[in-house]
């Protein structure tokens, strides 16, 4: 049996749209068990089917790049990241199904081309890049092929994750985003994803917080998330950068002063919580 675990990721990290993201240590874990058939435990009922689960369906997708005979398995989930959020949830399915497959199958295909099978299961790197390398990671596509930069991330900075009782997905979140942007709009983006990583690495919050204006995204999500503006209104005057998380509905806050942001947010009924930067995917034989 193989034990496969997967962490959240906070995907475009402000202005990194479709581009960048970041683990966090908030964790799901799967185990695949071979078995003489499909079967799923610890998903909720409408999930345990082949036809809408996820984990497998992209376990599946290795064995067609392969071309390989499909191997029964039992898939066991349980998992700490909240579903249709912004933080990754999806990916985590994704990459564990492909990652789980590839164990089951002695690992023939290395972590890149993984990355990049995952890439065409989820349709952008921005949350499966992460999920599969920890860290700050940046994606780029050449040749029909997705690459990674990973980033140093100063220990100096804090991380908070600011999580409301309700879902936004990512469908509705695309829906809310214009077909057309002006120029300067894209110009404000790349002047400021290009000082994203030195701001990251030195851990330089004032640099964050006047590098985290996004004008491509989060205009237009914002609007789909109650309290949205009253919590960036909150912050606004604190050392503090603060970015919606992937779609949302979860935002993302970094700081060197925890106490000082928890302090402003404790008026707001959602879940609230410390995390640490997430680390590479494990996979381990048990």
């Amino acid at each position: 049996m193989f034990l496969v675990k997967v962490n959240a990721t906070s995907a475009n990290v402000c202005v990194g749209f479709d581009v960048l993201g970041l683990a966090l240590d908030i964790q799901n874990e799967f185990s695949f068990e071979i078995s003489n058939e499909f079967s799923f435990k610890g998903f909720e009922k409408q999930y345990c089917t082949i036809t809408n689960n996820l984990v497998y369906k992209s376990y599946c997708k290795v064995f067609e790049l392969l071309n390989k005979k499909i191997i029964p398995v039992t898939i066991s989930y349980k998992g700490e990241v909240p579903v249709s959020r912004g933080l990754g949830s999806s990916s985590t399915l994704i990459v564990a199904g492909i990652f789980g497959a590839n164990a089951i199958l002695g690992n023939p295909l290395s972590k890149d081309e993984l990355f990049n099978l995952a890439c065409k299961i989820e349709g952008h790197p921005d949350n499966v890049a992460p999920a599969i390398y920890g860290g700050l990671i940046a994606s780029y596509k050449a040749n029909d092929c997705y690459n990674t930069i990973s980033y140093e991330i100063s220990k100096d900075l804090k991380f908070i994750t600011i999580i409301p009782p309700y879902k936004l997905s990512t469908n509705e979140a695309r829906k809310a985003l214009p077909k057309f942007l002006p120029y300067s709009d894209i110009v404000n983006n790349l002047s400021r994803i290009v000082n994203i990583p030195y701001a990251f690495k030195n851990g330089d919050i004032n640099l964050l917080k006047e590098l985290f204006n996004d004008k491509l995204h989060e205009p237009y999500r914002g609007k789909l998330i109650k309290d949205y503006e009253n919590i960036k209104n909150d912050l606004k005057d604190l050392e503090c950068a603060m970015a919606i998380s992937g779609s949302g509905s979860s935002m993302l806050v970094i700081t060197k002063k925890t106490d000082i942001v928890l302090d402003k947010l404790k008026k707001y009924n959602y879940e609230i919580k410390i995390v640490g930067v997430g680390s590479k995917v494990i996979v381990e034989e048990v």
